[in-house]
């Protein structure tokens, strides 16, 4: 029979050896270990089972289960605050970058409205009107080195567009050229100049004004959290429901940390809610506000400075211009559809609806043979010329466009900035809160024993 094994150590007589050693010894010549009896020393599994047993066991286990739904009732809620104030400021820098890139769009039309027009003249334009497109092109590039810089992720296409518009710049510059000179190849190149900026150009422009505004639109509906507090919610269904039980058991009905607990997360959840929500609705407020404002006086822009270079155009067609005067009608009709629904346009409508009666008189003189009268008309900036009455609805359409993308900017950056604060003092709360939930459970264990 053989000896039972010990986890104890055994005093052997001096110069004795036991059985196990001396076998050791011949083995390898080392002395055995003392070793311990089994089961000595408790187990996790034994250590679990006796401070889960029981009554006093389901306490720490819910206890444990309430301060894990505080931490998660407390980390939701600081997350959802600082989604809010990123979808925000995401919502900020987009719109921004909408408003760069639908800036190009304008300037790129307003070169050409110009540009056209020059060449009206004949010989070497103005200095006014040669400054206007130097500009125009000047902030193009300007917009083109910001919007990369802004926006990565539209870095290809505005890389494409830098190639487009250098293009055109180079075939305006040759029948300007050709213009000086009085060669009629020089109307060729303008016109070539003019098609490939609206077949290769514009359509990179829209693109990517349309990719923005999509961005925009999104980061604006992720700027209301507020589901994500559903969670909250749950768990705070979770603390009262160990409260009650908690009252059943004990047959105590006031636990005053655990109430205090409760009610610090109720009121912490709720101003996270308000807060949230105050978020949401101002964003919403701007979308359907300055920043639907700002789109659409961009949209009304273009389409008048498309309308302005293809009325040159038409005439610089001489007779094969119909094509030209159809695409005005066609801008005609989107600058008066947007005007309708653009707050206080009454302004806007008047001026427009000037620069179109000086439109209708170009054409009249042209329709009825005298081309050099409806040059004239066309280049006048006389108060009712039609380079009169464009200037003054083109300058009120930039500045009320200015206005709404400035207002829609600065208001989405002024959101959520102490979103930050608030959930720093959401963690601080649902800590405290835990504290509370382990001191009232502690109690009720120590009146159940």
């Amino acid at each position: 029979m053989s000896a039972p094994t010990t986890n104890i150590p055994v005093a052997v007589p001096a110069g004795a050896t036991s059985g196990t050693s001396g076998a050791s010894g011949a083995s390898g010549g080392q002395p055995a270990q003392p070793r311990t009896i089994a089961g000595s020393l408790p187990s996790a599994r034994s250590l679990a089972s006796r401070l889960l047993h029981g009554t006093p066991g389901r306490m720490r286990l819910f206890g444990l289960l309430g301060v894990l739904a505080a931490v998660v009732l407390g980390a939701i809620s600081a997350n959802a605050l600082l989604a809010s104030q990123a979808a925000v400021q995401r919502a900020a820098n987009n719109t921004d970058q909408v408003v760069r890139v639908q800036s190009i769009h304008v300037d790129l039309l307003r070169a050409d409205a110009v540009a056209t027009n020059a060449f009206l003249v004949g010989g070497l334009e103005s200095a006014d009107s040669r400054l206007k497109y130097e500009q125009a092109l000047s902030r193009v590039a300007t917009s083109l080195a910001k919007a990369a810089a802004a926006q990565p992720a539209d870095g290809n296409a505005l890389g494409a567009l830098s190639v487009k518009v250098q293009a055109y710049a180079a075939l305006v510059e040759q029948a300007r050229s050709n213009n000086r000179l009085g060669l009629p190849v020089g109307a060729q190149y303008l016109t070539q100049a003019s098609a490939g900026l609206r077949s290769d150009a514009i359509p990179i422009v829209t693109q990517i004004v349309k990719a923005n505004e999509d961005r925009s639109r999104k980061e604006f509906d992720r700027s209301n959290s507020s589901l994500q507090l559903l969670v909250g919610v749950v768990s705070l269904i979770g603390l009262v429901a160990l409260a009650v039980w908690l009252a059943r058991r004990t047959h105590r009905y006031l636990n005053r940390s655990l109430t205090a607990a409760i009610v610090l997360l109720l009121v912490t959840l709720f101003l996270a809610a308000t807060q949230i929500s105050g978020i949401g609705t101002a964003t919403a407020d701007v979308s359907r506000g300055n920043f639907q404002q700002a789109v659409s006086l961009a949209n009304i822009t273009t389409a008048a400075n498309d309308a302005r270079a293809n009325e040159s155009l038409t005439l610089i067609r001489r007779g094969s211009g119909a094509s030209n005067e159809a695409s005005w009608k066609t801008d005609r009709d989107a600058v008066e559809n947007g005007l309708d629904g653009i707050r206080n346009g009454a302004e806007l409508r008047g001026l427009w609806a000037g620069y179109a009666a000086a439109h209708e008189q170009v054409r009249g003189l042209d329709d009825g043979g005298r081309w050099d009268d409806a040059v004239k008309a066309s280049t006048s900036t006389a108060a009712t010329g039609a380079a009169g009455t464009f200037e003054a609805f083109d300058q009120k359409v930039a500045q009320a466009r200015d206005d709404a993308s400035k207002s829609a900017v600065s208001t989405l950056q002024g959101l959520g900035g102490s979103a930050p604060i608030s959930a720093a003092l959401v963690a601080l709360a649902a800590l405290l809160a835990s504290w509370l939930i382990v001191r009232g459970v502690g109690q009720r264990i120590e009146e159940y024993r």
